[in-house]
């Protein structure tokens, strides 16, 4: 029994480590994304960029903040990449959610892999 417990605490501590929806009175509202994303843009360069996402009681995502002070890339170019990735967000709906909750997000820029090609 206790290695099933330990079993157990460990997979939901793997789960969410991964977590990329950070902080914020939208997850006190237990609302979810309808959608599995991974958090990941690929992109020349690594690093991490946070947002604070405004979401209305439809669920859809109105507007987007970047946090510069807790982010390591400040690029326009990935700014907007992750502007679009979070425009995709959808979240549970729901008429008694406020008018408008607020998320923070984490997205991951992942260095792209580049294929060597061999020439003969």
């Amino acid at each position: 029994m206790k290695i099933l417990g330990l079993l157990f605490c460990l997979i939901l501590i793997s789960n969410v480590s991964d977590a990329q929806l950070l902080s914020g009175d939208l997850l006190e509202s237990n609302r979810y994304l309808l959608s599995s994303f991974d958090f990941k843009i690929k992109s020349s360069k690594e690093g991490v960029m946070y947002y604070e996402v405004a979401v209305n009681e439809q669920g859809k995502v109105t507007s987007q903040r970047f946090l510069p002070k807790y982010s390591t890339l400040s690029s326009s170019l990935n700014r907007m990449d992750a502007i679009n990735y979070i425009k995709k967000f959808e979240f549970l709906a729901g008429s008694l959610f406020p008018k408008f909750q607020y998320v923070t997000v984490q997205i991951n820029f992942v260095k792209e892999d580049k294929e060597e090609i061999e020439i003969k």
